[in-house]
């Protein structure tokens, strides 16, 4: 299905940890862009000839075009997928139309739906209605699946960093030069002077595995004693100082560590399987028929 709980934004569900938030968005964000642009009404012209009903809902083989047609013409800059084939991308599209109706319909049954509302909304409300059942996960699931699944925490070797990044290597050495003196701090610099994400935050950089930093830093970090400044180092970005601050052994991360991001990934999980489960029976419920022949038959355009 195209729909998956596990990619509804935290809005949505109003979940305790700010980390399920990137669980819950990217898919469905991508969603209601192609909701916005791509859905027809299903109340076409009874003329056309219909490959899916639900209930008294009809889908057209012109609307399953169209749809098709849009999306090929937003997303023409996209690389081809060699597995999607023709019968595929219909099949795909037209689950999606169905479940979109499946949603809006349920909202309105519920009582969901006011006037003003979007089809976005009716469908936003009627999935948190849907979640509300489902309980956030306590410490004591968390902490049984962590004793269960210890080696998806394991971890290499990482490290904690101060680092500052500036454009002139001149002012590169100058910084250095007054940070061994004692005349300017690392953070006090990093803030004032680097070009780098991490300056609002003194310059740290903390659990980074040595594969994820510049090669031209990671050929230096194991090199240096905790607290020992490098020399200036050159890159495509510009001139870095790096302090390293800390080396963080491999090993597994404590519970304590993963505990919140277990708990989102059970929490995802659990709204993914309710919500798969609600559109199995709402297919019956609804009496959603598909028409093969005809959406097989489909033109390409």
């Amino acid at each position: 299905m195209f729909y998956d709980f596990c990619d509804v934004s935290n809005q949505f569900f109003e979940l305790k940890s700010k980390n399920a938030t990137h669980l819950f968005l990217s898919c469905w964000g991508c969603f209601f862009l192609l909701l916005g642009i791509f859905f027809c009404s299903a109340c076409g012209n009874r003329d056309q000839e219909v490959i899916a009903t639900i209930g008294k809902r009809q889908i057209t083989r012109k609307q399953l075009e169209e749809r098709i047609k849009q999306y090929r013409t937003t997303f023409s800059h996209a690389a081809p997928q060699e597995n999607i084939t023709p019968a595929k991308l219909r099949h795909f599209f037209l689950d999606q139309m169905v479940d979109e109706t499946l949603l809006e319909m349920e909202g309105r049954r519920r009582g969901l739906a006011d006037k003003e509302d979007t089809l976005q909304e009716i469908i936003r409300k009627t999935m948190v209605d849907l979640g509300k059942s489902i309980i956030y996960p306590s410490t004591q699931e968390a902490l049984t699946y962590y004793q269960e699944h210890k080696e998806l925490y394991r971890v290499p070797r990482r490290y904690n960093i101060t680092q500052i990044l500036v454009a002139d290597e001149h002012l590169a050495w100058e910084l250095k030069e007054k940070i061994e003196k004692h005349q300017l701090t690392i953070s006090a610099a990093a803030r004032k002077y680097s070009l780098a994400e991490e300056a609002s935050r003194g310059g740290r950089v903390e659990g980074m595995d040595i594969h994820a930093f510049l090669p031209e830093i990671a050929k230096v970090i194991p090199h240096l004693k905790p607290t020992q400044l490098s020399p200036v180092i050159h890159s495509p970005y510009g001139y870095h100082l790096v302090r390293l601050e800390q080396v963080l052994p491999a090993g597994v991360l404590p519970f304590s560590a993963v505990e919140n991001k277990i708990k989102d990934e059970l929490y995802a999980r659990k709204l993914r399987e309710h919500f798969n489960q609600w559109l199995t029976e709402a297919r019956i419920r609804y009496q959603v028929v598909i028409q093969l022949p005809p959406l097989e038959t489909a033109n390409e355009k």
